[in-house]
């Protein structure tokens, strides 16, 4: 059912986690103290990080992080299709919080305890994606309120008859 809100905050919760493709999640620069010129700049997008020393560009891919964000999106389209069954919603719901909770966890791993990275203390900036990961959990946990709302009516109009 395309009307409910839950439908609509899960599209929210696709079109967030997928727009964060297009933008980087977060950036480390290392600037150097005698001349203020830029060393190295490491910016962490969803499918790769991008390494910057010395004019030399050196691309780490992670293609599974790809894969995770393409799963959250296709069990959200799968929780819309599936409005016959709310628990099996709710059941999709969890699991998507659960698995976009794990990629905010990893993008926090990557920028502060990552062994290549680490040397760079410099500064640290979280970028666009990172709040779109964020705004596409608050989403998803209101479109689980919403769902659980509507089987506890169900369930309270089948203890009145």
């Amino acid at each position: 059912m395309i009307q409910r809100i839950q439908t609509i905050f899960l599209i929210l919760f696709i079109v967030s986690l997928g727009s964060s493709f297009f933008f980087p999640v977060w950036q480390k620069v290392e600037i150097s103290d005698e001349t203020g010129n830029i060393e190295t700049i490491i910016t962490g997008h969803i499918s790769t990080n991008v390494f910057e020393k010395d004019n030399e560009i050196i691309l780490y891919d992670h293609f599974y992080i790809s894969a995770i964000v393409i799963l959250c999106c296709l069990l959200a389209v799968f929780s819309i299709f599936s409005y016959k069954s709310r628990i099996t919603q709710i059941k999709l719901g969890t699991a998507n919080s659960f698995i976009t909770t794990i990629l905010v966890i990893f993008f926090l791993y990557e920028t502060f305890y990552n062994e290549q990275y680490l040397e760079i203390n410099d500064q640290i900036s979280f970028l666009i994606s990172f709040y779109l990961i964020f705004l596409a959990i608050f989403f998803n946990f209101l479109s689980n309120r919403f769902i659980r709302k509507d089987e506890l009516l169900v369930r309270e109009s089948e203890r009145i008859r």
